[in-house]
Protein backbone atom coordinates (compact mmCIF):
# COMPACT_ATOMS: atom_id res chain seq x y z
CA UNK A 1 0.00 0.00 0.00
CA UNK A 2 1.40 3.36 -1.02
CA UNK A 3 -1.23 5.88 0.07
CA UNK A 4 -3.63 6.21 2.99
CA UNK A 5 -6.23 8.90 2.42
CA UNK A 6 -8.54 10.97 4.63
CA UNK A 7 -11.30 12.68 2.70
CA UNK A 8 -13.44 15.09 4.75
CA UNK A 9 -13.54 12.59 7.62
CA UNK A 10 -15.40 13.75 10.72
CA UNK A 11 -16.60 11.68 13.70
CA UNK A 12 -20.33 11.10 14.06
CA UNK A 13 -20.73 10.98 17.84
CA UNK A 14 -18.84 14.07 18.99
CA UNK A 15 -17.61 17.38 17.61
CA UNK A 16 -13.87 18.13 17.87
CA UNK A 17 -12.62 21.68 17.42
CA UNK A 18 -12.37 21.59 13.63
CA UNK A 19 -10.85 25.06 13.30
CA UNK A 20 -7.74 23.85 15.12
CA UNK A 21 -7.43 20.50 13.34
CA UNK A 22 -5.08 19.61 10.50
CA UNK A 23 -7.02 16.39 9.87
CA UNK A 24 -10.75 16.55 10.60
CA UNK A 25 -12.72 17.52 7.48
CA UNK A 26 -9.50 17.91 5.52
CA UNK A 27 -8.11 16.22 2.41
CA UNK A 28 -4.98 14.42 3.61
CA UNK A 29 -2.85 11.77 1.93
CA UNK A 30 -0.34 9.90 4.07
CA UNK A 31 2.37 8.43 1.85
CA UNK A 32 4.47 5.32 2.26
CA UNK A 33 7.97 6.11 3.46
CA UNK A 34 6.99 9.25 5.38
CA UNK A 35 6.73 9.64 9.15
CA UNK A 36 4.01 11.58 10.95
CA UNK A 37 3.40 12.72 14.52
CA UNK A 38 -0.26 13.50 15.17
CA UNK A 39 -0.57 15.52 18.37
CA UNK A 40 -4.02 14.94 19.79
CA UNK A 41 -5.08 16.22 23.24
CA UNK A 42 -7.40 14.02 25.27
CA UNK A 43 -10.94 14.12 23.91
CA UNK A 44 -9.94 15.20 20.41
CA UNK A 45 -10.74 11.82 18.85
CA UNK A 46 -7.25 10.34 18.73
CA UNK A 47 -8.23 6.70 19.20
CA UNK A 48 -11.39 7.21 17.15
CA UNK A 49 -9.29 8.21 14.16
CA UNK A 50 -6.55 5.64 14.72
CA UNK A 51 -9.03 2.75 14.85
CA UNK A 52 -10.98 4.17 11.89
CA UNK A 53 -7.80 4.14 9.80
CA UNK A 54 -7.49 0.44 10.63
CA UNK A 55 -11.07 -0.26 9.59
CA UNK A 56 -12.35 -1.13 13.07
CA UNK A 57 -15.41 1.10 12.74
CA UNK A 58 -17.16 3.45 10.34
CA UNK A 59 -18.56 5.98 12.83
CA UNK A 60 -17.62 8.97 10.71
CA UNK A 61 -18.70 11.06 7.76
CA UNK A 62 -16.40 11.25 4.73
CA UNK A 63 -14.20 8.45 3.44
CA UNK A 64 -10.91 6.74 4.20
CA UNK A 65 -9.05 5.19 1.28
CA UNK A 66 -6.34 2.58 0.84
CA UNK A 67 -4.57 3.30 -2.46
CA UNK A 68 -7.72 5.03 -3.66
CA UNK A 69 -10.07 2.20 -2.63
CA UNK A 70 -12.80 3.28 -0.22
CA UNK A 71 -12.33 1.40 3.03
CA UNK A 72 -16.05 0.92 3.65
CA UNK A 73 -16.39 -0.85 0.28
CA UNK A 74 -13.70 -3.47 0.89
CA UNK A 75 -14.73 -7.08 1.40
CA UNK A 76 -13.63 -8.87 4.57
CA UNK A 77 -11.06 -10.82 2.55
CA UNK A 78 -9.64 -7.62 1.06
CA UNK A 79 -9.45 -5.99 4.50
CA UNK A 80 -7.59 -9.01 5.89
CA UNK A 81 -5.04 -8.78 3.07
CA UNK A 82 -4.50 -5.08 3.76
CA UNK A 83 -3.99 -5.83 7.46
CA UNK A 84 -1.36 -8.44 6.66
CA UNK A 85 0.76 -6.25 4.40
CA UNK A 86 -0.78 -2.78 4.13
CA UNK A 87 -1.55 -1.43 7.60
CA UNK A 88 -1.00 -2.30 11.25
CA UNK A 89 -2.32 -0.65 14.40
CA UNK A 90 -0.81 -0.86 17.84
CA UNK A 91 -3.88 -0.23 19.98
CA UNK A 92 -3.65 1.96 23.06
CA UNK A 93 -4.39 -1.09 25.25
CA UNK A 94 -1.69 -3.13 23.39
CA UNK A 95 -3.94 -6.22 23.05
CA UNK A 96 -1.46 -8.95 23.84
CA UNK A 97 -2.95 -12.33 24.76
CA UNK A 98 -2.39 -12.52 28.55
CA UNK A 99 -1.82 -16.29 28.75
CA UNK A 100 0.74 -16.34 25.96
CA UNK A 101 4.36 -15.32 26.41
CA UNK A 102 5.70 -12.11 24.92
CA UNK A 103 7.58 -14.23 22.37
CA UNK A 104 4.42 -16.13 21.38
CA UNK A 105 2.50 -12.88 21.02
CA UNK A 106 5.22 -11.42 18.80
CA UNK A 107 5.42 -14.49 16.57
CA UNK A 108 1.69 -14.32 15.82
CA UNK A 109 2.60 -11.49 13.45
CA UNK A 110 4.70 -13.91 11.34
CA UNK A 111 1.55 -15.81 10.26
CA UNK A 112 3.18 -19.17 11.03
CA UNK A 113 6.37 -18.52 9.06
CA UNK A 114 9.10 -18.66 11.68
CA UNK A 115 12.71 -19.35 10.76
CA UNK A 116 16.09 -18.82 12.40
CA UNK A 117 16.45 -15.35 10.89
CA UNK A 118 13.12 -14.29 12.39
CA UNK A 119 14.08 -15.63 15.81
CA UNK A 120 17.41 -13.81 15.65
CA UNK A 121 15.66 -10.59 14.66
CA UNK A 122 13.21 -11.02 17.54
CA UNK A 123 16.08 -11.43 20.01
CA UNK A 124 17.92 -8.41 18.60
CA UNK A 125 14.87 -6.15 18.78
CA UNK A 126 14.08 -7.39 22.29
CA UNK A 127 17.59 -6.41 23.40
CA UNK A 128 17.17 -2.97 21.84
CA UNK A 129 13.86 -2.51 23.64
CA UNK A 130 15.11 -3.83 26.98
CA UNK A 131 12.72 -6.78 27.21
CA UNK A 132 14.98 -9.73 26.37
CA UNK A 133 14.62 -11.10 29.91
CA UNK A 134 10.82 -11.26 29.75
CA UNK A 135 10.39 -12.77 26.27
CA UNK A 136 9.35 -16.12 27.72
CA UNK A 137 7.14 -14.73 30.48
CA UNK A 138 3.39 -14.66 30.02
CA UNK A 139 2.14 -11.22 29.10
CA UNK A 140 -0.08 -11.21 32.19
CA UNK A 141 3.04 -11.44 34.38
CA UNK A 142 4.77 -8.46 32.74
CA UNK A 143 4.49 -4.80 33.62
CA UNK A 144 2.44 -2.54 31.37
CA UNK A 145 5.61 -0.93 30.04
CA UNK A 146 7.02 -4.36 29.17
CA UNK A 147 3.79 -5.28 27.41
CA UNK A 148 3.92 -2.02 25.45
CA UNK A 149 7.42 -2.81 24.29
CA UNK A 150 6.34 -6.35 23.45
CA UNK A 151 3.57 -4.94 21.28
CA UNK A 152 6.04 -2.59 19.58
CA UNK A 153 8.28 -5.58 18.88
CA UNK A 154 5.32 -7.48 17.43
CA UNK A 155 4.60 -4.58 15.07
CA UNK A 156 8.18 -4.62 13.78
CA UNK A 157 8.80 -8.34 13.28
CA UNK A 158 6.86 -8.34 9.99
CA UNK A 159 6.05 -4.67 9.37
CA UNK A 160 3.26 -3.51 7.10
CA UNK A 161 3.50 -0.54 4.73
CA UNK A 162 1.76 1.73 7.26
CA UNK A 163 2.48 1.46 10.98
CA UNK A 164 -0.04 3.25 13.20
CA UNK A 165 0.75 3.71 16.90
CA UNK A 166 -1.87 4.94 19.39
CA UNK A 167 0.10 6.26 22.40
CA UNK A 168 2.58 3.40 22.18
CA UNK A 169 5.03 5.07 24.61
CA UNK A 170 2.57 6.07 27.35
CA UNK A 171 4.06 3.82 30.07
CA UNK A 172 7.73 4.20 29.11
CA UNK A 173 10.32 6.45 30.69
CA UNK A 174 12.28 8.95 28.60
CA UNK A 175 15.17 6.61 27.78
CA UNK A 176 12.90 3.74 26.74
CA UNK A 177 10.71 6.08 24.67
CA UNK A 178 13.72 7.26 22.70
CA UNK A 179 15.04 3.71 22.27
CA UNK A 180 11.66 2.49 21.01
CA UNK A 181 11.25 5.47 18.69
CA UNK A 182 14.73 4.95 17.24
CA UNK A 183 14.04 1.27 16.55
CA UNK A 184 10.66 1.98 14.96
CA UNK A 185 12.17 4.59 12.65
CA UNK A 186 15.12 2.35 11.80
CA UNK A 187 12.85 -0.55 10.81
CA UNK A 188 10.45 1.74 8.97
CA UNK A 189 13.28 3.24 6.94
CA UNK A 190 14.66 -0.18 6.05
CA UNK A 191 11.21 -1.29 4.79
CA UNK A 192 10.24 2.11 3.34
CA UNK A 193 7.20 2.02 5.64
CA UNK A 194 5.13 4.98 6.77
CA UNK A 195 4.72 5.62 10.49
CA UNK A 196 1.84 7.48 12.15
CA UNK A 197 2.34 8.24 15.84
CA UNK A 198 -0.77 9.43 17.72
CA UNK A 199 0.37 11.17 20.91
CA UNK A 200 -1.11 13.49 23.53
CA UNK A 201 1.93 15.77 23.32
CA UNK A 202 4.82 16.39 20.97
CA UNK A 203 7.91 14.25 21.51
CA UNK A 204 10.40 15.65 24.02
CA UNK A 205 13.33 14.48 21.89
CA UNK A 206 14.50 15.36 18.37
CA UNK A 207 12.56 13.46 15.72
CA UNK A 208 12.05 13.20 11.98
CA UNK A 209 8.25 13.35 11.81
CA UNK A 210 5.87 15.72 10.07
CA UNK A 211 3.75 17.18 12.90
CA UNK A 212 -0.03 17.49 12.52
CA UNK A 213 -2.60 18.70 15.06
CA UNK A 214 -5.79 16.69 15.45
Amino acid sequence: MNKLGLHAVFPVYFSPKVAESSLWRQEIIFEKGNHYLIVAPSGSGKSTLATALFGNHFHYDGTITYDGQILQNLSLEELVRFRQKGIQLLFQDVRLIPEQTIRENVLMRTFGKVDAATQNLLETYAQRLGIAKVLDQKAAQCSYGERQRGAILRSLIHPADFLVYDECFSHLDAANRKAAYDLILEVALSHQAAVLFFELNAFAFPHQCHVLQL
